[in-house]
């Protein structure tokens, strides 16, 4: 009689089932809107992964190796820990996404009708205006010596007065090249000495803007696939007329676009959104760091941890939290309030996180910033702007 019932219960939660959920994913009805998403911000014609995946043919091609990636949660990049403070925007694939995708893979990688394909997606969302468009004012050939080139350009918007940044959106000349931007807003004579000190079309950086580690203000940052930033409503930040813009490319030539590996000249632009009159709540981006760590050579797992007091309330919308090419984990802590976790670090995927709902900080909250390194070389590593230096540093987006 058992067996009975259980035999009963089984059919009857199947017949329970829509048919399309027992069907086969394919690639045009589940497993196309999913890549449009989540992955074609990177796996375009001329971006900077290394196929495209905008067609059926493209992405049956791969369909090993993507079910793989995906699997692992390599790919699509997405390093926050989702579970430590929820995120905007988040890139991390849902267990049914990542499912559909696995299954549709291993299961022969069927293409389905193509009429039930959604439309090709135009372009990423966009800001509401634009109050000025900048950029390069010469094109710039990444080194191929390297295959990691990072190189600041100094940019003068030519405001008329201070004014309140509100968003932006950041268009590189080369998208298989350009691999992440980061915007400072820097004292106009210093950031024209360093670039007068270096041949050619801006200048070598590589930590921040500055050569004393300094980074003045900071405006923004941008990865493949991030469409335009609007910081929240009511808030911004101040663009002083004594500053210039700052802009740091990482342009990483190892990766090409997977059928043209041709390093040819970028010419990145920014388009500027700007208040109307003055934002309600004046944004800071502003760092905690760690500066006195020491990494011993040959460690493994080393982490050191500071903490500060915050001195005032504040509304904290988002952070960004760096490290160099050693790093392993990266935490910040708000009193027992985990605000972000970066369990895997990876150097070459990070960026500005805006929180899915502001966080309220008392007068007095401690901030615990936590790094993890592993140094396999034969020196000790210290806090410092080279490649073979490391960091451990956050930056906060709040009001006050």
């Amino acid at each position: 009689m058992r067996l009975l019932s259980l035999l009963r219960l089984t059919i009857a939660l199947c017949l329970a089932i829509p048919a399309a959920l027992l069907a086969q994913p394919n690639w045009s009805r589940d497993v196309l809107p999913i890549v449009q998403t989540r992955c074609q911000g990177c796996h375009a014609t001329g971006g900077i992964a290394p196929f495209s995946l905008e067609s059926y043919t493209e992405a049956a091609a791969h369909a090993a190796g993507i079910a793989a990636m995906v699997e692992s949660r390599i790919m699509p990049p997405w390093k926050p820990d989702d579970s430590c403070q929820p995120i905007k925007d988040s890139r991390r694939l849902s267990d049914r996404e990542l499912s559909t995708i696995v299954a549709w893979a291993r299961g022969g990688a069927a293409e389905g009708d193509p009429a039930m394909a959604p439309p090709n997606p135009t372009s990423l969302p966009s800001l509401p205006w634009v109050d000025a468009e900048v950029g390069m004012s010469q094109p710039y050939t990444p080194s191929v010596a390297r295959p990691d080139d990072y190189r600041c350009f100094v940019i003068d918007p030519k405001l008329p007065g201070e004014r309140d940044l509100i968003g932006y959106d950041i268009v590189p000349g080369q998208r298989s090249l350009v691999h992440h931007v980061l915007l400072y807003g820097v004292a106009r004579a210093e950031a024209e000495r360093l670039d007068a000190a270096e041949p050619g079309p801006g200048y070598t950086c590589f930590g921040g803007p500055g050569r004393d580690g300094g980074i003045g203000t900071v405006y923004g940052a941008w990865v493949p696939g991030t469409s335009a930033t609007q910081y929240p409503a009511g808030t911004g930040i101040t663009m002083a007329t004594s500053d210039v813009i700052v802009m740091q490319i990482h342009y990483n030539t190892s990766h090409g676009n997977g059928r043209d590996h041709a390093v040819g000249p970028d010419l990145t632009a920014i388009k500027l959104q700007l208040a109307k009159g003055r934002v309600e709540k004046p944004a800071i981006i502003f760092p905690i760091a760690d500066l006195n760590f020491t990494i011993p050579p040959k460690a493994s797992n080393y982490t050191s941890t500071v903490s500060f007091p915050f001195p005032t309330a504040a509304t904290l919308y988002g952070m960004g939290p760096h490290m160099h090419t050693r790093g392993r984990q990266i935490t910040v802590m708000a009193d027992n309030t985990c605000l972000v976790n970066v369990p895997s670090w990876d150097f070459n995927w990070q960026q500005l996180y805006q929180f899915a709902a502001p966080l309220v900080l008392k007068p007095g909250t401690r901030l615990r910033l936590s790094c993890t390194w592993d140094n396999a070389s034969d020196k000790v590593v210290r806090w410092g702007e080279g490649t073979d230096d490391e960091m451990c540093l956050n930056y906060f987006y709040f009001t006050r």
